[in-house]
């Protein structure tokens, strides 16, 4: 397992002590990143930093005609919020000091709780429910209270399994919201997230239009995903490999 090079660049320097902060990692359905990107856009956060990391894949994104950051942080000081967007998946060999790393930060910075928003399959067939999972007891009483149906027991994987394993060590409110995922890249779910995100962190927010939206962004999303995948395949293709003599 080799250890991920990560540093979180801001920026200007910002007192984020006390603030609440999302995390929007791409697993499954692709919760998160469409959350994430959604909620930065209605609620106008600022463009505060991002994430520099060695393992993110050399397939770089272009909005506007220049290229964006995979991962990057957003700032909204009237709410006292933060938030994290990757558009890459973290490799599985970096998952775990990747983790190690965000909580670093989590913690220097001052963070009093940090809400993970990401998807699963379940055999319930109500898309509408939405599923908590806390890092702690302290959090697990906040998720009932909210009526989350929180997942007593099973499995979790991925970077946010990782983070909430390494904030049980902390004193930090921390759980993972997650959404009933049907689709590869699964809009009803992040809308249905969104909707219970809204009421733990008491903000208006609107996902009427992401519902709307969803069928043609559900297809971009997709291509791209494929496009990121299809470079990654030929890059490694054509990269050359460490002989054994």
């Amino acid at each position: 397992m080799s250890d991920a090079k990560v540093e979180f660049v801001e920026f200007k320097e910002k007192n984020l002590k006390g603030y609440t902060l999302i995390e929007g990692f791409p697993g499954m359905g692709l919760v998160g990143t469409i959350a994430g990107k959604y909620l930065v856009d209605k609620l106008k956060f600022s463009h505060h930093g991002y994430i520099d990391s060695n393992s993110f894949m050399p397939v770089i994104r272009i909005h506007k005609g220049v290229p964006i950051r995979p991962a990057r942080i957003y700032v909204l000081d009237s709410k006292k919020l933060a938030i994290i967007i990757s558009e890459q998946v973290i490799p599985k060999q970096h998952i775990y000091s990747f983790a190690k790393k965000v909580v670093e930060w989590v913690q220097k910075k001052g963070f009093s709780r940090m809400i993970s928003l990401s998807g699963l399959h379940s055999y319930d067939e109500n898309q509408k429910i939405v599923y908590g999972i806390a890092a702690n007891d302290r959090s697990v009483e906040f998720l009932k209270k909210h009526g989350l149906e929180v997942i007593e027991e099973g499995i979790t994987t991925g970077i946010t399994a990782l983070i909430l394993l390494e904030l049980k060590k902390t004193d930090i409110e921390a759980f993972s919201l997650l959404g009933n995922v049907r689709n590869a890249a699964d809009y009803q779910a992040a809308a249905e997230i969104l909707k219970k995100l809204s009421e733990v962190i008491e903000v208006q927010l609107d996902v009427e239009p992401l519902l709307r939206e969803a069928q043609q962004i559900e297809k971009d999303i997709t291509t791209q995903m494929k496009k990121v995948k299809d470079t990654k395949d030929s890059v490694e293709k054509f990269e050359p490999t460490s002989m054994l003599t």
